[in-house]
């Protein structure tokens, strides 16, 4: 009779195993130093956010509050996924006569505002802009269109590409499920228009003006004098719960 194989015994991990919070760490670390994580000047995304402080915090090169804007999950996902859509339709170009996406576009919006157009369809001269979402986002997006912050900016790096000589008919947004499937693709568009996306650079000196009209930095007090919106105040790097009112040290949200 085969005597039976031993198998080697481990010691059950506790259910608050400290093997999580490192794991924990090292990507929180790792994001930390991502170049996402420490761009400093204001960027196509940021520009149309609802939230005037909040701009105006980014443009004032304000360091964002250590430790806030939620968990980092979400947001090295979807860099992840950028990734791997990049290097999808730089293979559908070589497998094409002529190249039809542009991939990873670099281009400057305006003065220091400059972005990376995640894709440009050569053939209908249309911008598109990858996002993956929750699902609540893909809901919302499905049901209203796209907010004003991913509309500002599809329009600014069709303003981009087109001061690059680059032909623009057409922004979208193309909306991936976090979880989900491929069928669950949602995809908004619109004409480009010039005009909206002159608007929102137009806003942004707007805001970057009353900062310095309020003096904020000798009075930082006068940081509450600018006008906050809630939406979007739980992902917010200058957010920080407890404060008794905005000044230069964050933000308690609304």
């Amino acid at each position: 009779m085969t005597a039976a194989l031993a198998l080697p015994t481990f010691a059950p991990l506790p259910e608050a195993s400290p093997i999580a919070a490192v794991l924990a760490d090292v990507v929180r670390a790792a994001s930390a130093r991502a170049p996402r994580s420490r761009q400093r000047a204001v960027g196509p995304s940021e520009i149309g956010t609802p939230c005037a402080r909040r701009l105006a915090y980014r443009a004032l090169d304000v360091d964002p509050v250590t430790g806030a804007g939620g968990d980092p999950w979400a947001s090295i996902v979807g860099t992840a996924v950028h990734v791997w859509l990049a290097a999808a339709f730089e293979a559908d170009n070589r497998r094409r006569a002529a190249p039809r996406w542009l991939v990873e576009q670099r281009v400057t919006v305006s003065g220091s505002i400059r972005g990376t157009v995640d894709l440009y369809d050569g053939e209908t001269a249309t911008v598109v802009d990858h996002k993956v979402l929750g699902a609540a986002s893909m809901k919302r997006v499905k049901a209203e269109g796209a907010g004003e912050p991913y509309r500002s900016q599809a329009h600014l790096y069709g303003y981009g590409l087109a001061a690059a000589g680059l032909p623009v008919e057409r922004v979208a947004v193309a909306a991936y499920p976090r979880s989900g499937f491929l069928a669950d693709l949602y995809v908004w568009s619109e004409p480009y228009s010039e005009a909206r996306a002159v608007a929102a650079l137009d806003r942004l000196a707007a805001v970057v003006s009353v900062a310095g009209l309020l003096d904020v930095d000798t009075f930082p007090a006068r940081w509450a004098l600018i006008p906050a919106d809630p939406a979007g105040c739980a992902f917010c790097p200058y957010l920080r719960a407890g404060l008794a009112s905005a000044c230069a040290d964050g933000c308690p949200g609304t």
